[in-house]
């Protein structure tokens, strides 16, 4: 139950980050000022989607980013696996020879695994916070930054409303080719990082772009 119980955490980690963020504005377009002669011309009024999840992942410092967090998810689960294979061989000691074992034996044994079930829990909520901090200080910046470039680049274009598609909540059920502008926003948000390098992430977290969503742990061993 131990081992499940982690591997629910590092599932469900993302997912609750994703829900916190979904009362924050969504990822459309600002309004153009009102001298600005694009605010009337005839392109405005366009609508466009982006997978904003894809956005952030799929430009080349987000992958650098996935890559690192994943590292540390893994190192996570080894770390948990070893000690769940301590108290996995400690319950069965306790099972299959506690008649014979001496009552002095069988109270250490029971303290040992009241140790580690204890040691288990503590890693298990220590992975929930330490991996959502490390989840905001690697994707926050590039999440504003992809931010940034969505809402210039629709601006540009004449946008007044981006959905984001990679929501499992949208409603949207069919979508022109065309009006998917998340390649040309991961082409924008690579080259703006190419002359600019990503700054490092608040101590708070800026609560103009979506939330960060994060990739799929690893699979866990069977």
């Amino acid at each position: 139950m131990r081992k499940t119980s982690i591997v629910l955490v590092l599932i469900l980690l993302p997912a609750a980050l994703w829900a916190q963020g979904q009362a924050q504005a969504p990822a459309a377009a600002p309004q153009a000022p009102k001298e600005t002669p694009a605010a009337t011309s005839p392109a405005t009024g366009r609508v466009a989607v982006v997978d904003f999840q894809k956005a952030i992942f799929e430009n080349v410092e987000g992958k650098k980013a996935q890559e690192k967090l994943m590292g540390e998810v893994t190192r996570r689960q080894k770390e948990f696996e070893e000690k769940q294979k301590n108290l996995s061989e400690a319950q069965n000691k306790l099972q299959t020879q506690g008649k014979v074992l001496g009552e002095a034996v069988t109270a250490d044994l029971n303290r040992q695994i009241e140790k580690l079930n204890t040691e288990l829990q503590r890693m298990n909520d220590d992975a929930q916070k330490d991996l959502g901090d490390l989840q905001q200080q690697l994707l926050r910046p590039i999440a504003d930054r992809t931010q940034k470039v969505l809402q210039t680049y629709s601006l540009e274009s004449g946008f007044s409303v981006v959905f984001d598609v990679s929501s499992q909540a949208s409603s949207i059920v069919y979508v022109e080719p065309v009006a998917d502008i998340t390649t040309e926003v991961i082409r924008r948000v690579d080259a703006e990082m190419a002359k600019s390098p990503t700054p490092p992430a608040a101590a708070a977290p800026r609560p103009a772009a979506p939330a960060i969503p994060a990739p799929k742990p690893p699979e866990p061993k069977k």
